[in-house]
């Protein structure tokens, strides 16, 4: 198999797995989403070897610095789809710190409550006789 084959090989799972993460987060599975993230992290590793191989392979067939980007479309599909991940992403953060921001006001206003009917009690007093 050679470095390009391989190479479109890694761009279509680091593409599956950008769209499996996507869903991952528009359903707040966030185990699944690190889980994801950890399997792209490995990809990528392979994506470094294998570009290096490709620009070896390119040199070695004369090709390089013609200005063919073969992989020009599929990087770009993958770009719009990890920036539309990262805009559900930040639509999932916002969602929780309002979510976060209505619990600290509920909680707040438990305790006002709490306090309102709830009379402290007044320490024990010891008295001690010689």
């Amino acid at each position: 198999m050679s470095a390009r084959d391989e190479m479109a090989r890694i761009l279509e799972q680091w593409m599956q797995l950008t769209y499996a993460e996507g869903a991952a987060i528009r359903v707040a599975a966030w185990p699944s989403v690190m889980s994801i993230q950890d399997r792209k992290i490995a990809l990528r590793q392979s994506f470094s070897l294998v570009a290096r191989q490709c620009a070896e392979e390119e040199a070695a067939a004369g090709t390089a610095g013609t200005g063919e980007k073969p992989f020009r479309a599929e990087v770009g599909r993958l770009i719009n789809l990890i920036n539309r991940n990262g805009a559900a992403l930040a639509a999932q953060l916002s969602a929780a710190r309002g979510r976060q921001r209505l619990l600290e006001d509920a909680n707040r206003n438990l305790d006002r409550i709490q306090r309102s009917y709830v009379r402290p009690s007044t320490p024990a007093a010891w008295h001690s006789y010689s």
